[in-house]
């Protein structure tokens, strides 16, 4: 049993286990970070910079968050009295996934004609586009996108990172995550600035992604190529394929007209199932948590054959 809880598979299913278990206090969340990230970006990006000159200042941003971290974070862990301890403590707090579910259940309580106004008033600080026009509708389609899009970046991510890297590599996907959300190219301030960030994260989550979507996929390939295209037309590629799975398994449709900044885009729409309701936020985060759930067994379980038969 020592040996088992020293590995990173079971690291990995204790920190998830953990995580949805206990509460956590919003300021000790990494989450929390995004609003003095959100500042570092807003003194150090340049608006009189031409769009090289901002794209590379925020490259630099990028370096100058990522190396103190990562080098404070090797620090530490040497000095740690048990290695596996510190893996786990510190995965735990990389992982944030309880606040999603917490926030499908305030969408479904909240999502009605009655409580609309108090409904786009808890989803706001969620969500980059503006929550003042969304209908009852909007208000669950948005949701939706959000918590696949947040449970990718800040739950299945740092676990990819951490079996892929240790400790660094769940930093590093974890921070990038932020990074990519609190520079979003959706605000126009950022959108030379951010694209390093961005490019970086869709990168790093492409392995990701590609984990989640194979169990949608197996049980759809005669139709496998026309939702990939279908998807492939989102602005982000990767991400837009996973949706497109997702709402096929789900009968449901995505994406669709949003504003940011003031601006108006029309951004594909994915499926051709009903409109999503109040139950379709948890329903998609349950799918694709489910998914990452089996693969951490999976995992497991190989994990120990290998202990046994070693």
């Amino acid at each position: 049993m020592t040996a088992l809880a020293s590995t990173t598979a079971a690291i990995m299913v204790g920190a998830a286990l953990l995580e949805a278990l206990l509460p956590w206090p919003a300021r000790f969340r990494p989450g929390a970070a995004v609003p003095l990230l959100t500042r570092l970006g807003q003194k150090v990006y340049r608006p009189d910079g031409t769009p090289r000159q901002q794209s590379q200042a925020g490259l630099l941003a990028l370096l100058v968050v990522w190396v103190p971290c990562a080098a404070g974070l090797w620090a530490v862990r040497n000095l740690s009295l048990s290695e596996p301890l510190f893996d786990l403590l510190f995965l735990l707090l990389m992982l944030e996934s309880r606040p999603l579910r917490e926030l499908t259940r305030g969408s479904r309580a909240l999502a009605t004609q009655e409580t609309l106004v108090v409904a786009r008033l808890q989803v706001a600080p969620w969500l980059k586009r503006e929550t003042g026009k969304l209908s009852v509708m909007g208000l669950n389609k948005a949701v939706s996108e959000t918590c696949v899009l947040r449970l990718v970046g800040q739950w299945a991510a740092p676990l990819l990172g951490f079996a892929l890297a240790g400790v660094q590599g769940a930093l590093l996907w974890r921070l990038v995550q932020l990074m990519n959300q609190s520079w979003s190219r959706k605000d126009p301030a950022f959108d030379h600035f951010g694209r390093a960030a961005s490019a970086l994260y869709q990168g790093l989550n492409a392995s990701v992604i590609l984990l989640l979507a194979l169990p949608l996929l197996a049980s759809r390939l005669k139709q496998a190529a026309q939702l990939l295209r279908s998807g492939a037309l989102w602005p982000y590629p990767a991400m837009g394929m996973l949706l497109t799975l997702l709402v096929d398994k789900c009968r449901i449709r995505l994406g669709g007209p949003r504003y940011y900044q003031g601006t108006l885009q029309r951004w594909p729409i994915l499926g051709s199932g009903d409109d999503p309701d109040g139950e379709s936020p948890r329903k998609v985060l349950n799918i694709l948590q489910g998914i990452g759930w089996g693969w951490l067994m999976l995992a497991l379980l190989v994990t120990v054959a290998g202990l046994v038969h070693g």
